[in-house]
């Protein structure tokens, strides 16, 4: 029971650890899945009165990823029931042209600022819509949600990192004996301190493997995916292979940081 005791003492700091970590992978993910989705469906309306391509409008706007005509055929069919055929044809001739622009990425507000700014100075371009209103709405909520998730793990992490030096020190106490003959008897620093490397490293893989099952029992579990279709996100945020290797380096990396911690601090070195 002591033993088990001993190693959650270390474990659950290190789970909440590994939670925020990988709570921030996700989201992070999660918001660039939706930057993307937001990229294919947010376009640019032009109007101006010379024909555009998109070499051109590239040569000054690097994101300009697609550039299509918009035919003004609903509203020519809505003015024949009251004009006559050449008051029509002159119409026609008088409309500008009007294009959709499409961009490769989700611009922030100054850069769309630009963006907008750059394509009215263009030759003949009467007209350019932006949507900056609703655009700004939903990118300061997708910046809201990323710094919210990176505030709460960081608060997460550094309690979690507090704690594991409590439970170093506790474990360094509990073997000190064994520690003060070992250097009596001559032994380095490294083999002195050995015990508590080997529960740090123990405990890591465990965590480790705690975390991943269960994101992957989470990630696959019904309601999870029902909230997870509502919030137009696929499971595919989670991935196993690449998420346990960043967790297992972190872990370690970190525990390792905590021992040596503790050990400098006690002078032991």
């Amino acid at each position: 029971m002591n033993l088990l005791r001993r190693h959650l003492a270390l474990i659950i700091p290190l789970l909440a650890l590994l939670f925020s970590l990988e709570s921030i992978m996700l989201v992070n993910r999660a918001v660039s899945k939706h930057e993307s989705k937001l990229s294919d469906n947010y376009s640019l309306v032009i109007a101006s009165k010379n024909a555009l391509t998109l070499d051109k409008i590239q040569s000054f706007i690097r994101e300009a990823r697609e550039l299509k005509a918009i035919t003004p055929d609903y509203l020519m069919n809505e003015f024949k029931k009251d004009l006559s055929r050449e008051s029509l044809e002159t119409l026609q001739r008088e409309l500008p042209f009007f294009y959709s622009l499409k961009l490769s990425s989700f611009p922030d507000e100054e850069r769309l600022q630009k963006i907008n700014t750059t394509l009215s100075k263009l030759n003949g371009v009467t007209k350019v819509e932006s949507f900056s209103k609703s655009h700004s709405q939903v990118y300061k909520l997708l910046l809201i949600i990323k710094s919210s998730i990176v505030v709460f793990a960081s608060l997460i992490a550094i309690l979690s990192y507090i704690l594991m030096i409590k439970q170093i020190e506790i474990w360094k106490f509990e073997h000190s004996d064994r520690m003060e003959i070992m250097a009596f008897l001559g032994a380095p620093a490294w083999m002195r301190n050995g015990i508590l490397f080997r529960l740090a490293f123990i405990d890591s893989i465990i965590s480790t493997i705690i975390i991943i099952v269960g994101m992957a029992y989470l990630i696959n579990y019904n309601k999870m995916q029902e909230v997870l279709q509502t919030l137009e996100v696929t499971s595919d945020i989670f991935r196993m292979g690449s998420d346990f290797i960043i967790l297992l380096f972190t872990s370690i990396l970190v525990s390792i940081v905590s021992v040596v911690f503790v050990i400098i601090k006690q002078k032991d070195l």
